[in-house]
């Protein structure tokens, strides 16, 4: 899996920020969102976290947590690619 770009925006009238995680090459949508699940916590409870896409594409959204970019950008880059903990 590759991070296509990570973004925040504010959502318009509103102190909310949206963050967007777009990722290519997925195999598996439903690996993909248990790595999520595991960096974000249980969506409905820990976090808001919606998946959009089809095929090898899919794009996370979500308003919490409220994170950091640079923070946001560690978390998914070790979730998608556990071994980089492994290295550590």
């Amino acid at each position: 899996m590759k991070i296509e770009f990570i973004e925040q925006e504010m959502l318009e009238d509103t102190d909310t920020v949206m963050t967007i995680v777009a990722i290519s090459s997925v195999n598996s949508q439903c690996v993909l969102a248990r790595l999520m699940i595991d960096i974000l916590g249980r969506p409905g409870i820990d976090n808001d976290m919606q998946f959009m896409g089809s095929g090898d594409r899919w794009t996370i959204t979500w308003t919490e947590p409220n994170l950091p970019l640079d923070v946001t950008q560690t978390l998914v880059n070790l979730a998608i690619n556990p071994q980089l903990s492994l290295a550590k």
